[in-house]
């Protein structure tokens, strides 16, 4: 069953348009990355990994922290 054309635009035109919106996406995307790649990336990506880490257990690192401050200042 053959559809007759009518001459009208589509409702929904296919177009490149998703295809350079996507290109233009990636692009930006990858420019942040770069960007974000500067001289402490080590540091803060250090940094953020143990505050993943050791944020779930604030009451449990606090605790540890005394009792090694109280274990250095008893070695002193």
């Amino acid at each position: 069953m053959p559809t007759s054309y009518t001459g009208r635009p589509s409702r929904f035109p296919v177009t490149n348009d998703f295809i350079s919106s996507d290109y233009l996406a990636l692009a930006s995307h990858m420019s942040d990355c770069q960007r974000s790649r500067g001289r402490f990336f080590v540091l803060r990506a250090t940094l953020e990994r143990l505050h993943a880490v050791l944020s779930p257990r604030i009451v449990t690192t606090g605790a540890l922290l005394v009792v090694c401050s109280l274990g250095l200042l008893v070695l002193a």
